[in-house]
């Protein structure tokens, strides 16, 4: 799949981009502004996702990029915007603060790939399925670019003659941003609400606590905006933000109850509770998720009182 434009009005033109997984698009979307275009995300940092941008802003008449802002450091959005702002001439990169932290932390020189395979180890992994783990994660093309502006919750950012407050909503990422158009009413959401599959919220080893937990505050949140359309990183725009809301929240509400019903099978490790909860094949890729998703299942239990640790990364349900 090359570039696929999308105009949306108010001069933003959403820019959907390959990804080589399941989930096998990202969207970006490019901005009109007479001082220089703005593209938020930029992609997986790939030759495929390079030559992808080209073409699409060639179709877009070559217009001169004056910015790139990220709304979370997933390298599905994070992963080209070192290369994406020098191809374009950017001179500006936007950023949430403790997300820019956070894309160091992860992708920077001094990151740790042996603490992230004992983590998945830790919590139940075969060592060896933890390590074509880490390896793929390895593999992935991230490139960070140097943030020249860093944001936080109540700033604004102009977009296209239009001031857009920024919130910090984390749970699907920790320093995830959102902009939302204070005339419009539209939200760029990044991967905080998206239409047709539930957003990843796990617990990854740089992630704070209870993601879960911050993620169903996060919603909340959303839902009071009371969006008029919310622009998301997968799959179609939203026009019911608080119905999604709703529906999202509903469905974590069950999958903690599944959760719960496969500690009282016996099972004692997230990894173990996320084979049963995600029956099927799941490549490796697929597995890391399923993993992370259920440690933040499993620390929303404990919160509720509903589970406990009996050991080091290992749970029991309350009696």
């Amino acid at each position: 799949m090359d570039a696929a434009l999308t105009d949306l009005g108010e001069g933003i033109v959403r820019v959907t981009l390959p990804l080589p997984w399941a989930l096998d698009h990202v969207h970006c979307y490019a901005v009109a502004d007479p001082g220089g275009w703005t593209l938020v995300d930029a992609g997986l940092g790939s030759n495929r996702t390079l030559a992808a941008w080209d073409a699409a802003l060639a179709e877009l008449g070559s217009p001169p990029v004056r910015r790139v802002l990220i709304t979370h450091y997933h390298p599905d959005h994070l992963g080209a915007a070192s290369r994406l702002a020098a191809a374009t001439g950017a001179t500006e990169v936007i950023q949430g603060r403790y997300d820019a932290e956070l894309s160091e932390q992860v992708w920077g020189d001094d990151a740790d790939n042996e603490d992230f395979t004992a983590y998945l180890i830790r919590h139940g992994m075969p060592e060896e399925m933890a390590r074509r783990s880490t390896e793929d994660e390895n593999r992935l093309a991230v490139s960070p670019a140097p943030t020249t502006r860093l944001v936080d919750e109540g700033d604004t950012v102009e977009l296209g003659g239009e001031q857009f407050a920024v919130y910090v909503l984390p749970g699907h990422a920790d320093g995830h941003i959102v902009l939302v158009g204070q005339r419009s009413g539209r939200v760029v959401g990044g991967d905080v609400l998206l239409a047709e599959i539930t957003p990843n919220v796990g617990r990854w080893p740089d992630t704070a606590a209870d993601p879960l937990g911050s993620y169903l505050r996060s919603l909340e949140r959303l839902a009071s905006f009371d969006p008029t359309l919310v622009l998301p990183g997968h799959g179609p725009v939203i026009s019911d933000a608080r119905a999604r809301c709703a529906e999202i929240a509903e469905h974590h509400a069950e999958r903690l109850d599944t959760h719960l019903a496969v500690l009282e099978t016996g099972a004692t490790s997230a990894f173990d509770v996320a084979q049963k909860v995600w029956e099927g094949e799941l490549g490796s890729h697929e597995q890391r998720f399923a993993l992370v998703e259920a440690i933040s299942h499993l620390e929303r239990l404990e919160r509720e009182g509903r589970a406990q640790l009996v050991a080091d990364a290992r749970w029991a349900p309350v009696r």
